[in-house]
C-alpha cells in the first residue's frame, strides 16, 4: 500500500480500537445510562468504520489514477518525440540519393583520390547541417563501400540483408535498427537506405545504396533527459516490436535487452522481486509515419510511488472548494460531506449521553463521553489531513505537469524548426541549383529542370506549402507548387529573409522571416527559411537563394495540441488550452481556445515574458475570471539551432489547466 495512505489507515484503525475499548468500558460501568446511547455511539461508530474503508479506497484510486495518467503521458511523449525525429530521416534519405554528385560519383569508372575527396567533403558539408547522424555510407549495387564519413569505421563491404531488401524494394526508403556490419562497433545502427538510380524516373537502373546511420543513443539521451523530472523514480523506455527494451534511461535498474509485455495501457508486473506499476503507449505517428512498431513504456516501483516530495502548495479544504473543485471525483465529495455529517451526529449523541448521565447521576459515563467525542475529532480531523494532503498532492502534480508541458511543448517546436534550417541549407547544395543560377539568366530547360527538382522535394517534405528559388536580386525564378506559379517573375521584400540571405556568402549561415502575414503564406502569419545559394567554382559567392514556406498554422497547432493534459480515455481535458507566443506576447499559435487568435496579443501578466531562456515556471492564476494551473516556459534551442548564435528567436509556450 501506498505509505502515506497506509499511515491515515493505521491511525483511523488505532482511533477505531481505541474507541471499541472505550464503548466496551462504559458498557461495564455505567448500566444506569440508557442503552440507546451506547447503542447510537456504536452505530456511529460502525459508519465511521465503513466511511474509513471508502476513504482509503478512494485515496488509493486518486493517487493511482494521478500516477497512470502522468505515466502514459510521458510514455506517449518519448515514443512520440521520437517517431517525429524519425519521420524527418526518411524524407533526408530519399532526398540525398538523388544527389547528382552522388550519382555522377558512382558512374565515375576509375575513382581517384581527387573524386573521393571531393564527395567525402559533400557528405561532410551534409552532415555539418545535421548533426543527428554519425556515418554517411554509399555503396555500389554488390556492397561494395564507395565512400564514407566515419574514419573510424572500418566498413568495406556489407553482406547486411538490408542491402538486397533496399535494392528489391517498391518502397522509397528501408527502415532497419539492429546489429550492422554496415556499423561493426555499435551494438545496433538505426539505418535509413534508399536505393541510388541513375535518374529520378522509377524504372532507371540501379547504381548503388546510400546509408544513412542516425545517432540513435544520443537522442534518446536528449529525450530522455527532457523528459525526466527532477523527483522521478520512474524508468522510461522505449521498446522494439519483439518487446525488447532497445532504450532505457537508467540501464543499471532496466539494461537494454530486458522482455516486458509490451499490451498498451497500464498494469501490474513483478520486476527483480518488486512489484511495478507499467504504462505502455504506441506512437500516434507523424505524416502518416509510424515506425518500426515501437512503443513507450515507463516503469515505475510501487515502493516509490507517492513516496516523493511535493512542492509545499498550503492548502486548507472547505465544503466550498471540494464541491467546486473538477480535480476530486464524485466518491471523493461524498466522503468529505460525509465525514462532516457523521461528526455532527456524534456530537449530538455524546450531548445526548451527557444529558442523561446528568440525569441518572452516572458521573462515571461523563469521561467515556468527553473520550469518544475526543476520538470523533481527532478521526475527522483524519479525514481533513488525508484530503487536504491528496488536494495539495494534486495542486503540486497540476503546477509540475503544466511546467513540464509548457517546456515539451518549445521543445518540440525547437526540435522541429531546427530541421527547418537544415533544410534550407541541404537544398541549397543541389548542385543544379548552383550551376543553373550561376548563369544569370535561365532557360527555359533551366526553369523545367529545377521546378522538378523542388516538386521532388516538396513531396518528400510536407511541411511545407511552397519552395522557391530566386536569383541574386532577389526574383522568384521557380516554384514547387504549381498553385504558387503567379508569384514568378516578383521581387521578394525585405520581411521574407531573402534580402539577409543574399549578403551570406557561408553555406553554414542561413536566414528566417519574422513571424508575420505574407502573400507568400495567403495573407497568414509564418515563418520562411532561406540559405544562399553558391557558386560550385567559388563557394564563397552567392548566386542567388531557396526559400521555404512552413506550413504553420497546422504544424503548430498540432505540437500544442499534443502536449495538452487528457483524460483516461486519452482526450483533451476540458477547458485546457496552450499557446506560443514571443517575447512581446504576440500569439503565434493556440490550440483549444477560439477566442484567441494568431498576431494578438495574449493578456497576461508581463513578467512571465521576462523568463530566461530555458527556464520554466508555474503558479495558480485567474485569467478571465477562471482558475487555472498555469505552465510557462521560454526555448532554449536544439542541438545547434538557437545555440550557436546561428539565429535568435525567441518563443514562450503557455498552458493552462483548469482549477
Amino acid at each position: 500500500m501506498l505509505p502515506l495512505v497506509n499511515h491515515y489507515k493505521s491511525r483511523l484503525d488505532s482511533l477505531g480500537e481505541w474507541w471499541g475499548k472505550i464503548a466496551l468500558i462504559g458498557k461495564i460501568n455505567s448500566l444506569n445510562v440508557a442503552a440507546t446511547i451506547l447503542a447510537d455511539m456504536e452505530e456511529t461508530k460502525g459508519k465511521f468504520s465503513e466511511l474509513q474503508h471508502n476513504l482509503i479506497h478512494n485515496l488509493l484510486e486518486e493517487n493511482l489514477k494521478k500516477l497512470i495518467l502522468s505515466d502514459t503521458s510521458i510514455a506517449q511523449v518519448a515514443i512520440d518525440v521520437l517517431i517525429r525525429n524519425l519521420f524527418e530521416r526518411t524524407a533526408d534519405v530519399g532526398f540525398l540519393a538523388t544527389d547528382d554528385d552522388i550519382r555522377e560519383f558512382l558512374t565515375t569508372p576509375e575513382v581517384d583520390d581527387d573524386n573521393l575527396v571531393f564527395i567525402e567533403n559533400r557528405l561532410s558539408e551534409y552532415v555539418k547541417k545535421y548533426s543527428v547522424y554519425d556515418e554517411i555510407i554509399i555503396l555500389d549495387a554488390r556492397g561494395s563501400v564507395r565512400a564514407h564519413l566515419d574514419k573510424n569505421n572500418p566498413v568495406t563491404f556489407s553482406s547486411d540483408p538490408l542491402i538486397e531488401e533496399t535494392l528489391n524494394t517498391e518502397k522509397d526508403y528501408v527502415e532497419t535498427f539492429k546489429h550492422s556490419d554496415l556499423q561493426p562497433g555499435q551494438e545496433n545502427s538505426l539505418v535509413y537506405s534508399c536505393k541510388i538510380t541513375r535518374t529520378n524516373d522509377a524504372h532507371s537502373p540501379v547504381l548503388g545504396i546510400l546509408c544513412l546511420c542516425f545517432r540513435f543513443d544520443d537522442e534518446m539521451n536528449g529525450i530522455f533527459s527532457n523528459l525526466m523530472q527532477s523527483s522521478d523514480h520512474s524508468t522510461m523506455m522505449i521498446m522494439d516490436n519483439q518487446d525488447k527494451v532497445i532504450a532505457s534511461n537508467n540501464t543499471n535498474e532496466i539494461p537494454v535487452g530486458t522482455r516486458f509485455p509490451k499490451n498498451s495501457g497500464s498494469q501490474i508486473i513483478t520486476y527483480r522481486d518488486k512489484e511495478c506499476f507499467i504504462s505502455t503507449t504506441m506512437t500516434n505517428g507523424y505524416q502518416g509515419f509510424y515506425g518500426l512498431g515501437w512503443g513507450g513504456q515507463v516503469v515505475t516501483r510501487i515502493d516509490t510511488v507517492f513516496g516523493q516530495n511535493t512542492e509545499n502548495v498550503a492548502m486548507d479544504v472547505s465544503t466550498e472548494t471540494m464541491g467546486q473543485s473538477s480535480l476530486f471525483s464524485a466518491e471523493l465529495k461524498e466522503i468529505w460531506k460525509d465525514s462532516i455529517d457523521i461528526n455532527e451526529d456524534l456530537s449530538l449523541v455524546v450531548l445526548n449521553g451527557k444529558i442523561t448521565a446528568a440525569r441518572k447521576k452516572a458521573t462515571e459515563f461523563m469521561p467515556v463521553l468527553e473520550a469518544i467525542k475526543q476520538i470523533g475529532e481527532d478521526t475527522a480531523s483524519i479525514f481533513d489531513a488525508s484530503i487536504n494532503n491528496l488536494l495539495s498532492t494534486v495542486i503540486s502534480s497540476l503546477l509540475s505537469d503544466a511546467r513540464f508541458l509548457a517546456a515539451l511543448a518549445v521543445d518540440i517546436m525547437d526540435r522541429n524548426l531546427y530541421e527547418r534550417a537544415n533544410d534550407c541549407r541541404w537544398w541549397a547544395l543541389t548542385s543544379a541549383f548552383r550551376r543553373i543560377l550561376l548563369n544569370g539568366k535561365l532557360s527555359d530547360a533551366d526553369i523545367e529542370t529545377v521546378t522538378e527538382i523542388l516538386a521532388y522535394i516538396n513531396d518528400l517534405y510536407t511541411v511545407y506549402t511552397n519552395l522557391y528559388l530566386y536569383d541574386k536580386s532577389g526574383r522568384i525564378l521557380a516554384v514547387s507548387n504549381d498553385e504558387e506559379n503567379h508569384i514568378i517573375g516578383k521581387m521578394l521584400d525585405e520581411q521574407t529573409g531573402a534580402s539577409a540571405t543574399l549578403k551570406i556568402h557561408d553555406s553554414q549561415q542561413y536566414a528566417v522571416s519574422a513571424f508575420v502575414k505574407t502573400p507568400l503564406y495567403s495573407d497568414r502569419h509564418t515563418y520562411i527559411y532561406n540559405a544562399p545559394i553558391t557558386s560550385l567554382d567559388t563557394p564563397e559567392k552567392t548566386v542567388g537563394g531557396i526559400g521555404i514556406v512552413f506550413d504553420s498554422e497546422p504544424q503548430f497547432k498540432d505540437m500544442l495540441t499534443e502536449v495538452l493534459p487528457r483524460d483516461e480515455k486519452g482526450r483533451v481535458m476540458d477547458n485546457c488550452f496552450a499557446v506560443f507566443t514571443d517575447r512581446a506576447g504576440s500569439i503565434i499559435s493556440v490550440a483549444h481556445n477560439s477566442g484567441l487568435k494568431v498576431g494578438d496579443k495574449l493578456n497576461i501578466d508581463n513578467r512571465y515574458f521576462h523568463i530566461e531562456n530555458g527556464f520554466k515556471h508555474s503558479e495558480i492564476i485567474q485569467y478571465n475570471d477562471s482558475d487555472y494551473a498555469l505552465g510557462v516556459a521560454v526555448s532554449k534551442g536544439y542541438r545547434e539551432y538557437k545555440t550557436t548564435e546561428d539565429y535568435s528567436n525567441d518563443v514562450l509556450a503557455f498552458v493552462f489547466t483548469p482549477f
